[in-house]
């Protein structure tokens, strides 16, 4: 797990800097890194994240519980929550929606 723990850190620390008004011409796409975070977590490949394997892959690192991540509080994180999620925390020109 900790592998994925680092490769995930990478991933987003690098989408970070391209979401953010990096060189986003050299065909990186910050969403494909996170949807690749989300398969490599999701152990059953289900398509949802539990609470466990939301906490063996490390992900509450990026300071977001997986309560915080489940934004329609059915027990579990989508793909589509997740993605939302990352959206918020990576506002594209400095803006955040609400």
């Amino acid at each position: 797990m900790r592998l994925l723990t680092y490769l995930a850190m990478s991933l987003l620390a690098t989408s970070t800097t391209a979401y953010a008004g990096g060189d986003c011409k050299s065909g990186y796409d910050p969403v494909a890194a996170v949807q690749h975070i989300f398969n490599e977590a999701d152990q059953d490949q289900d398509g949802l994240l539990t609470q466990l394997e939301y906490e063996d892959a490390g992900l509450q690192v990026y300071g977001v519980t997986f309560e915080q991540s489940d934004l329609d509080a059915d027990g579990a994180t989508s793909m589509q929550e997740y993605i939302l999620l990352y959206e918020f925390h990576h506002p594209v020109d400095g803006e955040t929606e609400v």
